[in-house]
């Protein structure tokens, strides 16, 4: 119980909260819908320092656990599982007039990103572009192109350093131990 309520509180919840709000009110309310997600979006903005065009945000399990100058942008983000976007992540287009950029900003679909991609402080993405599953993107990274390989990747532009991905980020929240194991984890 107590374990729930403490989740209820975290930031990383009050902003799926938002999001999720945002997302419904632009793409279900009729007429009123888009001025209340923009709203929305801007008390967003100035609550978490956190840039979303939420009606554009399709991820159904995002963690930001440090919003600040994280811009998600309005081109379209799209994964099939959990993403984890650490302070300072951009999301930003390659150029206005690029082709590919135009089709997929139409199914707002400009970042299309797997189940379990973490995204390190202070990378930018320039979309279009699609990331598999199960990737780790260092910290201060430029993903310019797409990722069709598991791994970890880091560098200007990301390039793959290794095959191993750590689940310490995106899996379930760490438990510290209670009451004699803690003792005997921490002598």
């Amino acid at each position: 119980m107590k374990r729930a309520l403490l989740a209820l509180w975290s930031l990383p919840t009050h902003i799926r909260f938002w999001i999720g709000l945002g997302h419904w009110l632009g793409n279900r309310l009729p007429l009123l819908g888009l001025p209340l997600s923009m709203i929305v979006d801007r008390l967003v903005l100035v609550f978490y320092s956190l840039d979303v065009a939420s009606r554009n945000v399709f991820v159904p399990d995002l963690r930001i656990g440090h919003p600040v100058g994280v811009l998600l942008g309005g081109n379209g983000l799209r994964s099939r599982g959990t993403l984890v976007v650490n302070a300072g992540v951009k999301f930003v287009g390659r150029a206005p007039d690029d082709p590919e950029y135009l089709a997929r900003h139409a199914e707002k679909r400009v970042f299309d990103l797997g189940d379990n991609v973490v995204i390190g402080s202070n990378s930018v993405v320039i979309g279009p572009v699609t990331i598999c599953d199960n990737v780790v993107i260092g910290a201060m990274s430029l993903v310019n192109r797409d990722i069709t390989e598991p791994g970890t990747y880091a560098g200007c532009p990301a390039r793959k350093i290794s095959d191993v991905v750590s689940q310490a980020w995106s899996g379930p929240g760490v438990a510290l131990p209670q009451g004699r194991d803690a003792k005997e984890a921490n002598p």
